[in-house]
């Protein structure tokens, strides 16, 4: 390993990036630099060489960083034009209308009725409907865009128009809804396969949520799924953070968001 690769932080650099930490570390590096050249030039050039390519290698300079810019970005008089996210929204909606669905104990009541899942200290899915479902969403994220929008619309039911909008689908009806895609596949297959097993339509539509619970991998790009916690800055889901925020379950290849643990129901 060589001298760069022992400094070299990959959990806040590369894609991993974050913007605001960058450009914050940047501006205190120039003005240490304009007031060391006051009094000594030469010790100047080393001091900007010398902290750009820490921030170049190591993400920021300044200890602590990662949890003074977000708040310092946010507070500023103008947009910058960069977000201290990670790539993928962390926010996405589900099919269920939380007002209309039945109980937790009700649902949970009908797919153990249905097969659906087995346990009983540690609830898991029968191994036919997780093979029937994951076979669902391989289908589904290899639709087309318009074959996706028109299913996601029938299995949230109502009066909905399903459209596209970076990345992101919107149901549009009574109520708006936003899904993530991969959070759309999910909950699309799930209401399907459910329907096949006769489970009522208010049912399935409520118990897609607490299904993706039991994801093990993106049912968009098929990468790996971990319990892990939203960054607010400097690498995303699973980065080292002294404040990691609220846990979830992602995906590890493109790092969406598949499930949010704060969304549990009481």
């Amino acid at each position: 390993m060589s001298a760069l690769d022992r400094v070299r932080e990959p959990a806040y650099t590369g894609d991993r990036r974050c913007w605001p930490c960058t450009v914050l570390n940047t501006i205190l590096i120039g003005i240490v630099t304009v007031a060391v050249a006051v009094v000594w030039p030469l010790a100047a050039l080393a001091v900007l060489l010398g902290g750009l390519l820490l921030v170049y290698l190591r993400g920021y300079v300044v200890p602590y960083t990662p949890q003074f810019a977000p708040w310092l970005v946010e507070r500023l008089p103008i947009d910058v034009g960069f977000s201290h996210g990670y790539g993928t929204d962390p926010d996405s909606d589900s099919l269920a209308d939380d007002l209309d669905s039945p109980a937790p104990d009700a649902v949970l009541e009908e797919l153990f009725r249905a097969g659906v899942l087995e346990g009983d200290d540690e609830l898991h899915l029968s191994e036919p409907f997780e093979t029937d479902w994951e076979d669902r969403m391989e289908e589904l994220a290899a639709a087309s865009e318009s074959e996706l929008l028109e299913r996601a619309g029938e299995a949230a039911r109502g009066d909905i128009e399903a459209q596209s909008h970076n990345g992101r689908i919107l149901l549009a009806g009574d109520r708006d809804v936003w899904l993530s895609r991969p959070v759309a596949i999910a909950e699309t297959a799930a209401v399907e396969t459910l329907a096949e097993r006769g489970i009522d339509p208010d049912v399935r539509t409520a118990a897609a949520r607490p299904l993706r619970l039991f994801l093990d991998r993106c049912p968009d790009c098929g990468g790996p799924a971990a319990e892990t916690t939203i960054s607010r800055c400097c690498g995303g889901p699973g980065s080292t953070q002294r404040r990691p925020g609220r846990e979830v379950l992602a995906c590890e290849s493109c790092e969406a968001v598949l499930f949010d643990f704060e969304r549990l129901p009481e």
